[in-house]
């Protein structure tokens, strides 16, 4: 009965821990039957406090530093068991969810030890740690992952868990274990209890500023990232312009040369006509690639005729009314990377339809009022899945793709300008509202 009652009091401290890390690792990709897992990770614990946790108690200078370096291993565990994630993720998000039980406990006792609250109770102590996870979850927890992962690197996951130990350690489990013994012996019991009150005041402290630093740890890793995105693409979409002008020149030339010697051997000599219909076709697979597009802005010329002489090949109806002079203000790179994204998105999307099924691609850019409209629209069915405004892209991995959209997004804000994206009468339709600058 009273291993019972001991692994009881163990356990209580591995739900603490576990409520708390569970605040982070909720918002990580997680693994199949994530729900059973986590049911299971509980019966872990259970069955550790049972066992485990009465033994420690008979250590009772190192038990609680040894039990909670057992514990915080195994709530990196958990994290990885339940999440499909890496070591260095779980180790974060079982570091942050230390702090945050840590937060929790020491705001409850500093809290208690300052009459606030007056009396013990489980309501009162639960309530208050629910609270704080709450709060946690909102201000901290959810906004720390990107795409279901952490930025972190070997060294940051080490940093966490070094800090953690430290603080928890150092300001939590080796000062209770000295400290609490003593209070309420002999006329030092106030000292002590100030002592021990402003320890807790300064462990929460650091608990919290770590939180926060960490927060915007991710935030500052994310806009590097996404800054790192925009440039790499920026290079590439450079260096397919300078190609794709290349290329669309060359074709353009030989096109002309070819039609008009087809032309000449037509008109000088005599052919049977079974040759002549052949010379025909041959001048209608040239009419094909013979499509000069002329909007009156070159790297729009160059991304539609590319994209028109591939839709054409590919059995894809291609559309485009498009007024390039509006468009004079943006970057060359910059539009050839906004109008290359959202027609390779376009002609990608088509390409899946079944060979039976009609494919289309429109291009439209007109001036409605003060603003330049970009509308990239296609052949569309099924579930549009948006979010933050945007569409989630349906390829298995989330993570390196759908940066083509979040490029044209980026883009397009640096020209205080808005992406929107509907589906409407069986079309996707992409559209960019441009102000005009002069």
């Amino acid at each position: 009965m009273e291993n019972w009652l001991q692994g009881m009091d163990g356990f209580s401290y591995c739900i603490e821990m576990l409520a708390a890390s569970f605040c982070f690792f909720i918002f990580l990709k997680k693994r199949n039957h994530f729900w059973i897992r986590v049911v299971i990770s509980v019966g872990v614990l259970f069955a550790a406090s049972l066992i485990i946790y009465p033994y420690f108690t008979d250590i009772t200078n190192v038990y609680n530093w040894v039990w909670f370096v057992f514990i915080f291993a195994l709530i990196i565990a958990i994290c990885f068991f339940c999440c499909e994630i890496t070591w260095k993720d779980a180790v974060m998000a079982a570091s942050c969810g230390a702090l945050l039980q840590h937060t929790a406990s020491s705001l409850f006792i500093v809290v208690f030890y300052q009459g606030i609250i007056p009396e013990f109770s489980g309501i009162r102590y639960w309530g208050m740690f629910a609270g704080v996870y709450f709060l946690g979850t909102f201000l901290i927890a959810r906004k720390l992952p990107d795409q279901g992962h952490y930025h972190v690197s070997k060294a940051n996951a080490a940093i966490m868990a070094v800090t953690v130990l430290t603080i928890v350690l150092v300001l939590s489990v080796l000062v209770k274990s000295t400290t609490i013994d003593v209070i309420g012996v002999g006329t030092a019991n106030k000292e002590y209890i100030k002592l021990f009150r402003l320890n807790q005041i300064y462990a929460l402290g650091a608990c919290v500023l770590v939180l926060a630093l960490e927060s915007i740890l991710q935030r500052e890793l994310r806009i590097q990232q996404t800054l790192s995105e925009n440039k790499n693409l920026w290079t590439q979409r450079q260096l397919q312009y300078e190609m794709s002008r290349e290329n669309i020149a060359m074709i353009t030339r030989k096109c002309h040369d070819m039609k008009h010697q087809i032309e000449a051997l037509i008109q000088t000599e005599s052919h049977s006509q079974r040759r002549r219909n052949f010379i025909e076709e041959v001048q209608d697979m040239i009419q094909v690639y013979d499509s000069d597009v002329h909007t009156g802005n070159e790297a729009l010329d160059t991304i539609l005729m590319e994209k028109g002489l591939y839709c054409k090949v590919h059995h894809i109806d291609w559309t485009c009314v498009a007024d390039g002079k509006l468009l004079e203000f943006m970057d060359v790179v910059d539009l050839f990377t906004v109008m290359g994204n959202a027609l390779d998105n376009a002609v990608e999307s088509v390409e899946k339809r079944d060979k039976d099924q009609y494919k289309s691609i429109g291009v439209r850019v007109w001036k409605k009022d003060l603003f330049a409209v970009i509308q990239v629209e296609n052949s569309f069915e099924g579930e549009l899945k948006m979010k933050d405004g945007l569409p989630l892209t349906s390829k298995a991995d989330k993570e390196n793709h759908g940066i083509g959209i979040r490029s044209i997004k980026s883009i397009v804000e640096k020209y205080q300008g808005t992406v929107s994206v509907r589906v409407q009468d069986g079309n996707f339709v992409l559209t960019i509202l441009l102000p005009i600058m002069s």
